[in-house]
């Protein structure tokens, strides 16, 4: 490993443990510094660890969204402070895994591989209830939330992640309800049956929301005592302007099913961990929902989309501080892409700035990191956390 990219990491003040210093900022308490937290796709990752002086790996998976597990070598050479699990693949698939040049995931949703200057990503292609009435719904095969496949190694994981780390554990176990639905349905039927269909959508959503409950419950029973977070699958109901659908198509169709999975999700947890937390990821300007989702318990909110409107970290603080702990903010767009090391510098310094006092911000990308990145800029990150994040925070003159 190469030791200039560890020049200038300020350590000497750090006193605690990853997960302590995660801990703590979940409570709203200040640790010793921010904490940090990073999710990569694979090309990046691959060209992060090249340029961290670490070994190539071999056959790296990743998932359909070409997002990849990093490797504990990276995690501790990026001064990272969170480590994922998540469920393993069912033994008993409903759907070919790849057929006609797509690959299919258990939902039966069809993915095709397409390339782009720099690398390649899978585009979802094949909808499988685009045309169902409501006996096809009843009648689909959904995934079985109880396979015995799914918790295969997990205790395993969360043990070695205890024995050999220090780091808080973030789970990542449930489907998404909304994004979900629109994916068996497609996006632009989905949002006509909102308005035209409501007995379709409702069929749709009651069934991916059970799934969801069922992946909850078998995670939580096999490991639920050492998650530290339930990070909720990605749910992105807003666009970089605006919120997806209208207030009361959200408290008609999603807030629910919201509360069923999380009402369900959060007790199972805190009979296993009374000290876990429950996050949400949604994307966009969610503003106008955010007070809903604390009065159904949620603790932490992801990614703080930087560029979305109304998703300003200023009135944000100010409004759900006490009640939020915030995680993301550093722009994906613009900034980690396109800036120079002292840009990212720079911004990092802000959100820590703004949403760092009291506690209650974890630095992380605003959503995983793409191939477009350069990894001098992920080293910036880490080390503008690193020397700029230790407690009390420096107000900038």
């Amino acid at each position: 490993m190469e030791d200039s990219w560890f020049d200038g990491v300020r350590r000497n003040r750090l006193t605690l443990t990853s997960r302590e210093r995660v801990l703590r900022t979940l409570n709203h308490q200040e640790p010793d510094r921010v904490p940090f937290n990073l999710n990569l796709t694979a090309d990046i990752y691959h060209r992060l660890r090249k340029t961290l002086g670490l070994h190539a790996e071999q056959d790296k998976g990743m998932d359909l969204g070409t997002a990849v597990s990093s490797s504990l070598d990276l995690v501790e050479a990026m001064q990272v402070d969170i480590c994922y699990i998540k469920l393993s693949a069912p033994t008993n698939r409903n759907t070919p895994q790849s057929e006609n040049g797509l690959i299919f995931d258990e939902w039966g949703v069809g993915y095709q591989k397409v390339m782009r200057p720099g690398g390649f990503y899978f585009e979802m292609v094949s909808h499988p209830l685009a045309d169902a009435t409501l006996k096809d719904i009843q009648d689909y095969p959904w995934p079985d939330p109880y396979d015995p496949g799914r918790t295969d190694g997990l205790r395993e994981q969360v043990e070695f992640i205890r024995r050999e780390t220090d780091k808080a554990i973030m789970a990542k176990f449930t489907n998404p309800i909304w994004e979900q639905a629109w994916y068996l349905r497609g996006l632009e039927q989905w949002m006509i049956d909102l308005v035209v269909n409501p007995e379709i959508a409702n069929a749709i959503l009651d069934k991916v929301c059970q799934v969801a409950i069922g992946l909850a419950e078998v995670g939580l029973d096999t490991v639920g005592e050492q998650v530290d977070i339930l990070r909720l699958s990605g749910d992105d109901l807003g666009t970089q302007t605006r919120p997806m659908i209208s207030p009361q198509m959200y408290a008609k169709f999603i807030k629910p099913r919201f509360e069923q999975l999380w009402s369900n999700a959060k007790r199972k947890l805190h009979r296993k961990n009374p000290a876990g937390k429950l996050m949400l990821h949604s994307c966009g300007n969610v503003r106008q929902f955010i007070p809903s989702w604390i009065e159904m318990g949620l603790d932490v909110l992801d990614p703080i989309q930087p560029r979305a409107v109304g998703m300003e970290p200023e009135s944000l603080k100010r409004d759900f501080g006490k009640q939020l702990v915030f995680h993301g903010g550093i722009d994906i767009q613009h900034t980690l892409p396109f800036g120079t090391p002292e840009e990212v510098r720079a911004e990092v310094l802000r959100y820590i700035q703004i949403l760092g006092p009291g506690g209650g911000y974890i630095v992380a990308p605003a959503h995983n990191v793409q191939n477009d990145v350069p990894p001098a800029n992920l080293v910036a990150m880490r080390d503008a956390v690193i020397n700029e994040g230790v407690y009390p925070i420096k107000q900038s003159d």
